[in-house]
């Protein structure tokens, strides 16, 4: 099973304590005295912030039994409990606060994963928005400046999740027999010479709508590509796992890449499909010896 840690702050800037209550990132005590009373309940020591106010970092596993202490202690004194989604919805923010369930699957879950949703590090250029009739293709668009990363064979287009890929890379993938395979030229905006050609890395295959809800900013479940911001949810985990019916994803053609059928991201502009790839698809890449990636397993169900 892969390792969960809960992350959030407990803090107070302003000593009057009155805009105490449940944060996106954990909760605003009611005075410097609870924030380092629920630093005793862990044993760990606060720190200051703001104006003369004190914070307190909780970083702790899942299963480490002062969290469960620190939980009961907060709904004590203030009625509140820890959010288990990644957007609170806002009906619910007088009751819940905040808190990121950070996920690491070890490198054997990752090895027997069937499917893998893939994440790179590396920038390889500067994304920028696609005009109404790029945006309905879902071409991608990256600026023409000296941002672009030359040295780079895969990476995002900054700062959102586009994934694109350059030469040499791109001969290497498209002879690797890679099943569904789609790189389409990425389209570059602005003045100047381009350094070096783009393709985005797509796939012919979409994958039908998750298992996870979509969450709109109200934390609100909403249709596949309809409103942003929207994100996957998955019981407040970071990264969510995404979950798919095994039937539905079987009758599906060849895949060795494929694409979520959910784009998304902050704006209707700044939303893409992730790509989701086999374990032939991660060890090509893994033989070419491509940096800056990683990999999120995706369950069948």
């Amino acid at each position: 099973m892969p390792t969960v840690r809960h992350t959030f702050a407990i803090y107070i800037y302003y000593p009057d304590g009155k805009e105490w209550g449940g944060r996106s990132n954990g909760l605003e005590a009611q005075s410097t005295g609870d924030v380092e009373e629920f630093g005793v309940v862990i044993d760990v020591q606060c720190r200051e912030a703001g104006y003369a106010g004190r914070l307190l970092d909780v970083n702790l596993d899942e299963n480490d039994p002062r969290l469960q202490k620190l939980y009961e202690a907060i709904y004590a004194k203030y009625q509140l409990r820890p959010s288990h989604w990644n957007t609170i919805p806002v009906a619910e923010r007088v009751r819940y606060f905040g808190v990121k369930r950070k996920v690491t699957w070890t490198e054997q879950e990752i090895d027997t994963a069937e499917l893998l949703r893939l994440h790179s590090s590396t920038m390889i250029a500067e994304q920028e928005d696609a005009d109404e009739e790029q945006l309905a293709r879902e071409e991608y668009v990256a600026l023409l400046d000296n941002k672009q990363n030359s040295k780079v064979q895969l990476g995002f287009l900054s700062p959102f999740n586009a994934r694109a890929v350059a030469e040499p890379l791109r001969s290497h993938l498209l002879a690797a027999g890679l099943d569904a395979l789609y790189l389409p030229p990425v389209v570059f905006a602005g003045r100047g010479k381009v350094k070096k050609p783009l393709w985005t890395l797509k796939s012919h295959v979409i994958l039908p709508p998750t298992l996870n809800p979509l969450l709109n900013g109200q934390g609100e479940v909403v249709p596949p590509n309809t409103q942003w911001w929207s994100f996957w949810d998955d019981g407040g985990h970071v990264p969510p796992t995404l979950r798919y019916q095994r039937d539905a994803v079987a009758a599906l053609p060849p895949f060795d890449i494929a694409m979520t059928c959910e784009r998304v991201g902050p704006a209707s502009k700044a939303a893409f499909r992730e790509c989701i790839v086999t374990q032939k698809f991660r060890a090509e890449l893994k033989r070419l010896k491509v940096p800056g990636l990683s990999y999120v397993p995706v369950v069948l169900e």
